[in-house]
Formats: C-alpha cells, sequence, structure tokens
C-alpha cells in the first residue's frame, strides 16, 4: 500500500508513539491530522528531508464526545487509535474504570464511528483502522489494570473484524520508552518506521517488539479467538 496523500488522523497524537507516528507517516506523503485531548497543544514535524517545519491540523476532543467528530471521519483514509492509559500498579474502582473507559470504550466508540463513514466501494477498498492494542493481549505488562483493558479491546478487534466493511490492522507493539510504559526499551521513533514498513507490507496484524514470544503466542491467540468467536456469534445485519 502505498501512504503518500493519504489523510491519516491519529488519536492520543500529542503522546510519545502519537507524535513519532505523525513524523513517520509525513515523511511517507501522508496528510496528518492530530486527534489529541491535550488543551493546547502544538504539533510541528518535520518534512521528509527534515529541513522544513509542516504544519499538522489537530482537533481537541474529549473522552465520550467522540460523535462530535463524525463529519470530519468522513473525509479521513486511516484512523489509527493510539490513545490509551496506564494506571500501572493501583486497582481502585476509580482506576478500574479510567482504565476501560479510555482503552477499551473511547477505542471502540471511534471504530465504530469510522466504520459509519464507510458506505461506498471506494471507501471499501482505501480506509482502513490502526488499533494499538500491544502486546498486553499475550503477555504480562507489569500493570494489570493496562493488560485486562488491552486484552479486552483486542478481544472486541477480533469479534468486529468478522463483519467490518473495511481492513483493520492491530499493532502489537512492545515495550517502547514513553510516559505511559516507564519500562520499556525500544524507542518510539524505531517503532513508528516499523509500524509503516510493516503496514506498507499488507501486514493485517503488526508485531513490533523485542519479545520472541509474542510472534508466537499472539498468532495462536487470535487465531483461536476469531475462530471462537465466528462459531459461536452471529450478525444482525
Amino acid at each position: 500500500m502505498s501512504l503518500k496523500d493519504k489523510s491519516i488522523a491519529i488519536t492520543g497524537a500529542s503522546g510519545t508513539m502519537g507524535r513519532a507516528l505523525a513524523t513517520e507517516l509525513s515523511k511517507q506523503g501522508a496528510r496528518v491530522i492530530a486527534l489529541t485531548t491535550s488543551p493546547n497543544p502544538n504539533f510541528q514535524i518535520a518534512d521528509s528531508d527534515n529541513q522544513h517545519n509542516q504544519a499538522v491540523e489537530v482537533l481537541t476532543w474529549q473522552l465520550g464526545h467522540e460523535t462530535e467528530l463524525r463529519d470530519r471521519l468522513q473525509q479521513v483514509d486511516i484512523l489509527i487509535l493510539n490513545h490509551g492509559v496506564n494506571v500501572l500498579g493501583v486497582r481502585d474502582s476509580i482506576s478500574i474504570y479510567k482504565s476501560y473507559e479510555v482503552n477499551t470504550f473511547s477505542v471502540f466508540r471511534w471504530i465504530d464511528l469510522f466504520l459509519e463513514t464507510v458506505t461506498d466501494a471506494q471507501a471499501i477498498s482505501s480506509k482502513e483502522v490502526w488499533v494499538n492494542t500491544s502486546e498486553a493481549e499475550v503477555n504480562p505488562a507489569f500493570s494489570p489494570l493496562y493488560e485486562l483493558s488491552k486484552r479486552a479491546i483486542g478481544d472486541l478487534v477480533t469479534l468486529r473484524r468478522l463483519d467490518s466493511p473495511c481492513k483493520i490492522r492491530k499493532l502489537i507493539l512492545g515495550p517502547f520508552k514513553s510516559d505511559l510504559n516507564p519500562y520499556g526499551v525500544m524507542s518510539a521513533d524505531f517503532v513508528a518506521w516499523a509500524i509503516v514498513a510493516l503496514a506498507n507490507l499488507g501486514l493485517r496484524d503488526i508485531i513490533v517488539t523485542i519479545n520472541p514470544i509474542t510472534f508466537i503466542a499472539y498468532p495462536l491467540k487470535e487465531f483461536w479467538r476469531s475462530l471462537y468467536f465466528r462459531a459461536f456469534s452471529r450478525s444482525l445485519k
């Protein structure tokens, strides 16, 4: 696939991975739209020659109000759902609700909103959703609520894929250094480059990690979950 001239919106754009993806996608010739919950965002990314800064369209949104950007999604080719929260080791009720609201339910609302824009043959062939579920789907992340909420959205994406009118890719990312993951060992710039390179190869499940177990555990998990969902659920359409 070619990302040149694609309109690509990224949630969590003000975070470490969001900024890295925005820079890498811009180098590929994409038109980047930064979706952020930050009140005063400012984005400037280098062009492909790393010499000039390019202005980025910035749209702010709030949890629970995703539908306010429904109309803008009509002109978006690829939606990258990258926002998330990691409450680390805490386990109180407030943290439980927060983890699932941000990492699971908000992400799923964005998916449904975007799929509503896939209404004709051209949209079916050109539109995509990329979801950052992380390798917490299959491996410990030393943060139980992060693992639980990420596994939930991972399974929901697997389920939603069965009836999706367009391609949904998963980003199964290992530990990269960021505010969300103080244990990260990879650089966000490298991970962003690898994501784009593997997407260009057409992979539906994009695994970027230093943990070899993930390359075995994730495909097995995804196969069996997909088979189970297909066998014991049905579409009402």
